[in-house]
């Protein structure tokens, strides 16, 4: 290999190494750190461009750059390895069959069987036009906050059926030699790719019913308890009616002798049923000033403070059980954490603001300690590892659906959590 053709091979497998990384965590929706991903990129480029000098077959080449990427991905974004070996091993498939199509297809343009040589300038033009192809759409995919997922499903499957196409032209055309073997290949292959594509897209639809009902039963179980705490204060303030001529007198008593003392401390024990059944808008959804309120309420009887400073947009595709989850599984950890703190760390912030179309909810709380964690990811410290842990994926999933993200920052036995969503105006 020439020194052009090995500082090609560099940059062309960079590129694949970090779209592929990218479009392994982005369809699991993931979030992590970048720039570590791409200066793994340039090392695993760097480490199979050393190999190939060796003139390994591309065939180890393809399985060594596999087993980087979901290295990669398991490490740095705690991905799930039998996912990401589908997804990665599917990518790698694809890009190896585009290439096929453009260096067979120039081949044809040009009427030249060199563009099939793998070390022949005519393939690595081939390559340079996948990998710019890509490129242009990771771009786009990244510029464009709102994701469209119904675009994103039909541009992936717009491009395996062309792949099928552009392999049964090949077949028919007789400007150059193909193997008829190699094209029977490619022709199968480019059918697994269809078939992939279908199954990952029931997978995900089957996985985001399960979420739904898991969401839909945590709602119902939050309107169950809503609606026995408001059977409860009815009950309360029946008793408390039926027995007001009685307090007044008390109270009546309590201020002729000048016990000004006992007459509050007996008022304030009047209230509490009432101020049980009272209720603050928050977002203005019932749902979600109910989990808010409750939170707050739990907050208070266990002597931890609660500040709230939340502006939230009217009329938004933001879903009421996406809030509900992310809303309630990060004040239930702030809860925790604070429960357990010493008298000066017993405390939660809530804080809801708009910036342009991005919503920013964040959850500040004491501790007493800083949170475990494991490559990068916080472990619950619950004994039973298998029942508890999955409060932040499911605000990850939560957040995921509106192409947010959530970030997490610990210092001075201050725990933060930052969700950020994209959200669209739902005109009435």
């Amino acid at each position: 290999m020439t020194w052009y053709q090995i500082l090609s091979f560099f940059f062309t497998n960079g590129l694949r190494i970090f779209l592929g990384l990218y479009f392994v965590i982005t369809l699991q929706q993931l979030t992590g750190n970048r720039k570590k991903a791409g200066i793994a990129s340039v090392c695993a480029a760097a480490f199979l461009t050393a190999l190939s000098c060796f003139s390994i077959q591309q065939f180890y080449l393809t399985g060594i750059e596999i087993i980087l990427v979901i290295l990669t991905a398991y490490f740095l974004y705690a991905a799930q390895l039998r996912m990401s070996l589908f997804l990665t091993f599917f990518y790698e498939i694809t890009v190896a069959l585009w290439e096929f199509i453009l260096s067979a297809g120039l081949g044809v343009v040009f009427q030249s069987d060199r563009f099939l040589d793998m070390r022949s300038n005519g393939f690595t033009a081939a390559v340079w036009i996948v990998r710019l192809f890509m490129l242009g759409v990771a771009f786009l995919t990244v510029k464009s906050h709102k994701r469209n997922e119904k675009r994103s499903s039909r541009i992936t499957a717009g491009v395996a059926i062309a792949g099928l196409l552009g392999t049964v032209f090949l077949s028919g055309q007789n400007t150059i030699a193909i193997d008829d073997d190699q094209l029977t290949t490619w022709i199968i292959f480019s059918m697994l790719i269809l078939l992939a594509i279908l199954f990952f897209n029931l997978n995900r639809q089957y996985e985001m019913e399960k979420r739904i009902m898991l969401l839909e039963k945590e709602k119902n179980a939050l309107l169950e308890h809503d609606y026995q705490t408001l059977k409860n204060v009815y009950a309360a303030n029946a008793k408390l009616f039926h027995d007001f001529q009685n307090h007044i007198n008390v109270v009546y008593h309590y201020l002729s002798e000048n016990h000004i003392t006992e007459a509050v401390h007996y008022i304030e024990n009047l209230r509490s049923p009432i101020q049980g059944i009272t209720q603050a808008t928050w977002v203005g959804d019932e749902a979600v000033d109910y989990l808010i309120g409750s939170k707050i309420a739990l907050a208070v009887s266990r002597n931890i403070k609660a500040g709230t400073n939340i502006e939230f947009p009217r009329r938004t595709n933001i879903q009421s059980v996406d809030l509900v989850a992310i809303l309630g599984n990060l004040l239930d950890n702030a809860l925790e954490a604070a429960g357990n703190a010493e008298e000066r760390f017993r405390f939660i912030n809530l804080t809801i603001r708009r910036i342009n179309d991005m919503l920013v909810i964040k959850v500040e709380n004491g501790c007493g300690a800083a949170p475990a964690e494991t490559n990068g990811k916080l472990q619950t410290s619950k004994a039973d590892k298998t029942l508890h842990g999955w409060g932040l994926r499911s605000v990850c999933t939560a957040a995921g659906r509106y192409d947010g993200t959530i970030e997490t920052e610990y210092g001075d036995h201050i725990f933060r959590a930052v969700v950020t969503l994209f959200f669209e105006a739902v005109k009435t």
